[in-house]
């Protein structure tokens, strides 16, 4: 493999548990050197009492009082089920800690490193279930929690995921939160939310009233996001929108990595992985700004359909909604030069995707190339100095890439200078029949 400082694998504790000799495996084969281990330890009644819910599992009442709404006032759920079954946001009910520390210990045995992986505000994507990051009792419990997992377990970091807001594919999902409590934290970075609603609400009316066959005629050679935003003049409330989102995320996280640091003691890591570059900024992830709250940054590739394929369809299927006579190869292509895609080749059809089909990621698209593009942006947006450990497909989880397809990725990697790896799966990469 690459030559890396780190090489890191995405576990559960009952993985490590029911297959002896994995650990041992990829530590010879593959130079496995961390091990992030979701957490599945049971929080202490001083934990569980920072919990914004008013019972396990809470009303339905509390649970929407604290999810995101959308900037016409619905809320952002589609379905609650999946997420009401905890003990506080992104945070299971009950837990085997006994089990959690035997898996830690034996990854200490070899010498590997453990990070315990935590969840935050977008608690699941699919159902647009997203705990505003600007409710004080949201916060509060995340600390809670992140602060207990680096004192309690002697490991060595803590790594968030889905600290951001809900997934592109999502088109309505960039425009939450603009709850009561998101206009107050805006004021407080120096943002007026009514303005930013009132220039997004107008953005979207010039699209819909613009001549879609001019724009269609423009975007066939070299219609851009520059262009777009001239031809459309958008107003400065939807940049400042997106630049608002992008603050309120990093000073939440910039207080729970100095609590973090405080609870863990010198030299233990906080950190949070990143959206694909060329889409970070709609979730809220300003890449540039990366340092300020994390040790370390983890570009999340490893998602290609779920998260820049199905994007790419949605938008399109957006767009064409406000210019039905837009083709929908036109509208795709617009979109591909939109984001930076447009010099990869991509299919002119939605079904050329093949969405949610196995191969789905490299059937009809250049992937080491999709990827290798994104990375080549993480790297010039991240700061100096940070250390970069993309999160790749190693197979199983849920596609499986095909071996040289992933060499090249990690060796392409490897010369942008991203520091190390993070698995997804390792069905690709060893023989090893995992005992579920």
């Amino acid at each position: 493999m690459a030559d890396m400082d780190k090489i890191g694998l995405y576990l559960n504790a009952g993985t490590i548990l029911k297959n002896p000799g994995y650990l041992e495996t990829l530590r010879r084969e593959l130079g496995l050197n961390v091990a992030i281990i979701g957490f599945s330890g049971e929080l202490p009644p001083e934990v569980l009492a920072a919990s914004p819910y008013d019972g396990a599992p809470p009303s339905e009442e509390r649970l929407r009082s604290l999810l995101c709404r959308h900037i016409d006032g619905a809320p952002s759920a589609t379905r609650l089920d999946r997420v009401q079954n905890s003990a506080g946001p992104h945070m299971h009910i009950g837990g085997n800690d006994a089990e959690l520390r035997e898996a830690i210990q034996r990854a200490h045995d070899l010498d590997i490193e453990v990070w315990l992986l935590g969840g935050a505000w977008t608690a699941n994507d699919f159902d647009v279930a997203m705990f505003c990051p600007s409710q004080e009792a949201v916060n509060g419990w995340y600390e809670a929690v992140y602060t207990h997992m680096a004192r309690a377990y002697g490991v060595e970091g803590l790594d968030v995921t889905h600290a951001r807001f809900p997934m592109t594919s999502y088109p309505r999902g960039m425009f939450i939160c603009t709850c009561e409590a998101c206009a107050r934290a805006a004021a407080e970075l120096g943002y007026d939310m009514e303005a930013m609603k009132a220039d997004i609400l107008d953005a979207r009316e010039r699209i819909a009233a613009y001549d879609g066959r001019q724009l269609a005629a423009i975007g066939q050679d070299a219609l851009g996001a520059q262009d777009v935003l001239q031809l459309l003049g958008v107003r400065t409330g939807v940049f400042d929108w997106f630049r608002f989102r992008c603050d309120l995320l990093a000073r939440n996280l910039r207080r729970f990595r100095d609590s973090v640091h405080a609870a863990g003691g010198e030299g233990f890591i906080f950190g949070a992985d990143t959206y694909p570059a060329s889409l970070a900024a709609f979730v809220g992830h300003n890449l540039n700004r990366w340092s300020e709250f994390s040790d370390f940054a983890s570009p999340l590739v490893s998602h290609v359909d779920i998260f820049p394929m199905q994007t790419l369809a949605a938008w399109a299927g957006f767009l064409r909604g406000l210019q039905p006579a837009l083709s929908e190869a036109e509208a795709l292509r617009m979109v591909y030069r939109f984001v930076g895609y447009d010099r990869l080749g991509l299919p002119e059809s939605v079904a050329d995707f093949a969405l949610g089909e196995p191969d789905c990621e490299y059937r009809n698209i250049p992937l080491a190339d999709f990827v290798l593009l994104d990375l080549a942006k993480a790297a010039l947006y991240l700061p100096e100095g940070i250390p970069s450990y993309p999160i790749i497909q190693g197979g199983g989880a849920p596609w499986v890439w095909p071996r040289e397809i992933v060499d090249r990725i990690m060796a392409g990697a490897a010369e942008q200078g991203h520091r190390g790896v993070m698995l997804q799966g390792t069905q690709a990469l060893v023989d090893f029949p995992l005992d579920a």
